[in-house]
């Protein structure tokens, strides 16, 4: 028994919901159904009935959810103690952020290290994921976030330990004014548009590109910028479509500033990347606990 399986099945629990549980785990609704199958086959009883109103406890799962919960809440503990007993930290750290500090819970990260570690001092520079990746290849900060798609894992320079933190969507943006036909856009359409484009740093670039190419010679920009504010603004004006990560899109689709395309999405990783040959330096340590714990892995 492995204890995501355990989060899992206390989550869909409080969820009733598949989905909603797979996206406070930022994992997909398959990997949920698939551990709580394990789980079930493992434990011998079936934990939920599954019904168009979503996912109830049996008897059995109402039973084993109380202690599900403690042996969570135990481990946890078990983490806080360990994390009292490490030496006291100090000296400077520097993380770079590849995009919101609050879909990367930055401040939940913080929050953990200050507790673990007061005098341990962290410096959050703000840049985009391929230079974030060469900068912590080369030992210019000591660690850093980035998007990484599926296939590019695998392309990451040697020197470079990844821990994939969770996964996410980029979705196409829109000004206000295009809703309506924005509804029956296809790619091939949406090639033909002026787009807010990005820079070679970022990897959104290569997504984008992939899909559109296709479709046209040459892709229309008005614009070339890394930083969301500058994307969001020229959109908003109507200068052009952008591409933005889920939750920022839907964010700004929620005060009216722009319109999400609702027909398809560029599914990418969120990662921590730091240098292999010091994953076992005590700050580096820290930092990646401190993430798992932060982040919910298992």
């Amino acid at each position: 028994m492995e204890l995501y399986q355990l989060r899992t099945f206390v989550t869909v629990a409080e969820e009733g919901h598949l989905t909603r549980a797979a996206e406070r785990l930022f994992i997909s609704q398959p990997a949920v159904s698939a551990h709580i199958k394990s789980l079930e086959e493992e434990l011998g009883v079936v934990l939920f009935t599954r019904s168009s109103r979503g996912m109830q406890l049996t008897r059995e799962g109402q039973a084993l959810k109380a202690q599900a919960e403690a042996a969570l809440q135990s481990v946890g503990d078990f983490l806080s103690q360990a994390r009292s007993l490490c030496e006291n930290l100090t000296g400077e750290l520097h993380l770079a952020l590849n995009t919101d500090p609050e879909l990367l819970r930055v401040r939940r990260l913080m929050d953990s290290l200050r507790a673990a570690h007061p005098k341990l001092q962290v410096h959050l520079p703000q840049s985009s994921s391929n230079l974030i990746i060469e900068e912590v290849r080369q030992g210019r900060v000591d660690g850093g976030f980035a998007f990484v798609s599926g296939p590019a894992v695998h392309d990451l320079p040697a020197e470079l330990s990844c821990l994939h933190l969770a996964d996410t969507s980029m979705h196409v943006v829109a000004p206000p004014a295009w809703r309506e036909r924005l509804n029956t856009c296809t790619w091939a359409e949406l090639a033909q548009e002026s787009w807010v484009w990005f820079t070679d740093a970022c990897p959104c670039r290569s997504l984008l590109e992939h899909q559109l190419s296709p479709y046209t010679g040459e892709i229309k920009k008005v614009a070339v910028t890394d930083y969301e504010g500058t994307l969001k603004a020229l959109v908003a004006s109507g200068a052009g479509l952008g591409l933005m990560h889920r939750d920022e899109a839907e964010g700004w689709e929620r005060t009216g500033e722009v319109c999400v395309w609702p027909n398809d999405q560029l599914p990418i990783g969120i990662c921590f990347l730091t240098r292999s040959d010091r994953v076992a330096d005590p700050a580096i340590r820290a930092v990646t606990l401190a993430l798992r714990d932060v982040w919910e892995l298992a």
